[in-house]
């Protein structure tokens, strides 16, 4: 009966927590995405009046045409081009963000209809009821050693289930991150050539379309990073231990076009920056990777170690 009462109270207990964690991760998801979508739009809005000023720059007027024979129209110009390009480009990250929470939120959504998870909380209610009962009639010392060593391992294996999922998640965020170096590397390249050594039309528009793919893939490494804090935070909640990536070198690709999109040097330089970012990131992410795998061992290690004192109980 002892052993029926601990399996049952293990099945009940991991389902309440995977209830509580995708009911934890939803909410959390809904308020992001609600934030998400109001950056987008002020973001939208900005861009509108970027692309705005670039369409009066170019009309016919006199104010225009004094600026032209004096010089300054193709400095106003080159400059209203770099603002609405630079407004483009973060409003394309946030509309990627939305897209991404949306995803999320209707897949935690799915999640939350579990039928395991409708009547779990009046059947922990009974079970507890019952397990009261039975500790009443058939509680000693040996049996509530045994009670305490099961109930510390359904604890042990939530943490263990938990930093499992956070170490695949951070396996993800190390590969999206190799990529995007990767990709980086390569413009970095020709962005060398086409600065210093004069590479021309060709290494130019070969070197953009590497910046564009790299966009791509800092986006997805963003992404894995963010469901890496999410479940980072699902190991903090369970273990008390903090493991968390430096935020401050996370960053946002478009700011790589912030001040000038016209100059090579610029472009090279914000590149370079980029590179060693994203490099101090990676190295964050596996320093936790191996802050985690610590933890895992001593789990594992303290899970054996019920182990044999339960059996010792037993066969005394």
């Amino acid at each position: 009966m002892r052993r029926e009462i601990q399996e049952r109270q293990m099945e009940l207990t991991m389902i309440r927590t995977e209830r509580n964690r995708v009911k934890r991760r939803l909410e959390g998801a809904e308020v992001k995405l609600k934030d998400a979508i109001i950056q987008r739009d002020n973001l939208h809005e900005k861009l509108t009046k970027e692309q705005q000023d670039v369409v009066k720059l170019g009309k016919f007027s006199f104010m225009n045409k004094i600026s032209e024979w004096t010089g300054k129209w193709d400095e106003k110009m080159e400059k209203e081009i770099s603002e609405a390009a630079d407004a483009e480009l973060h409003y394309n990250e946030a509309e990627k963000v939305v897209t991404d929470l949306e995803a999320e939120a209707v897949r935690l959504r799915e999640e939350i209809k579990n039928p395991d998870f409708d009547y779990i909380e009046e059947e922990w209610a009974d079970f507890l009821k019952e397990k009261e009962t039975w500790i009443r009639f058939n509680d000693t010392i040996a049996n509530g050693t045994l009670q305490k060593i099961a109930d510390d391992r359904v604890r042990l294996r939530s943490m263990l289930r938990e930093i499992d999922e956070a170490c695949d998640a951070g396996n993800k965020a190390n590969r999206a991150l190799d990529a995007a170096l990767e990709k980086l590397g390569a413009a970095e390249g020709l962005s060398v050539w086409d600065t210093f050594l004069g590479g021309g039309l060709l290494v130019s528009a070969l070197k953009y379309s590497e910046i564009n793919s790299s966009d791509d893939l800092v986006h997805r490494a963003q992404r894995a990073l963010r469901h890496f804090e999410t479940e980072l935070m699902d190991v903090q909640n369970a273990a008390t231990e903090s493991f968390t990536v430096n935020k401050s070198d996370i960053f946002t690709f478009t700011d790589l076009f912030f001040d000038n999109i016209f100059s090579d040097w610029m472009i090279h330089s914000r590149i370079t920056d980029a590179k060693s970012k994203l490099n101090d990131v990676l190295q964050d992410v596996r320093k936790v990777q191996d802050r985690l795998a610590r933890k895992h061992d001593e789990l594992m290690h303290e899970l054996e170690r019920l182990d044999v004192q339960e059996q010792e109980i037993i066969e005394a």
